[in-house]
């Protein structure tokens, strides 16, 4: 029998047996409490995004971060996961730390269909690294700028905090992310001419 046609209390029972996470027990008390009041609306926009209680809360919370940046279709890949949306207007900043080496320290930013703007980040250094790519678990920004402008203070941010002064790589990167900040921000020394 598919969840769909399950009675209010053999979901209830089925909820039961999945743990949720903090962040997710927004959403399981709106689908719990509509199951109570047999609010069927609310089931039925919430059964609309998957056939298990983990798919059907997981791809509503994701849904919601979709409309965060205007993305509306609701479509779903052939495990029943809601597909993630397409930020048409994208942009790669590389910082190489040498020629012909791969490109390992890099800002993705991404905007979205209502004009928000979300970046995805990469460094590394001799010892390590971090980094996360574009999508709509991002942080929010009305702009580009201010968006760039977050990503390069996490760059180097992480650059400085977890690489030594001796690493020349993470050296250049840092130099390369610290002229970019300062030409965005507008601190970058402009040379004036009076002809």
């Amino acid at each position: 029998m598919e969840y769909k046609e399950l009675s209010a209390y053999e979901k209830l029972k089925e909820i039961q047996e999945v743990n949720f996470c903090r962040v997710e027990r927004h959403n399981v008390a709106v689908y719990l409490n509509a199951l109570r009041r047999n609010d069927r609306a609310i089931i039925e926009e919430y059964e609309s995004f998957g056939d298990t209680p983990r798919k059907l809360l997981m791809n509503k919370r994701e849904y919601e971060r979709h409309l965060l940046f205007g993305f509306t279709k609701k479509a779903f890949n052939q495990y029943g996961w809601l597909e993630r949306p397409d930020f048409g207007e994208r942009e790669e900043i590389k910082f190489p730390h040498r020629d012909g080496w791969a490109v390992s320290n890099y800002i993705t930013l991404g905007k979205g269909l209502n004009g928000k703007w979300t970046y995805g980040v990469s460094y590394s250094h001799s010892t390590g690294g971090a980094g996360y790519g574009l999508g709509v678990w991002g942080k929010l920004f009305d702009n580009r700028k201010d968006c760039l402008t977050a990503a390069l203070n996490e760059m180097r941010a992480g650059l400085e905090k977890d690489s030594s002064k001796t690493d020349k790589y993470a050296i250049i990167v840092l130099k390369q992310a610290k002229n970019l900040f300062d030409e965005v921000t507008g601190r970058k020394a402009i040379q004036l001419s009076f002809f």
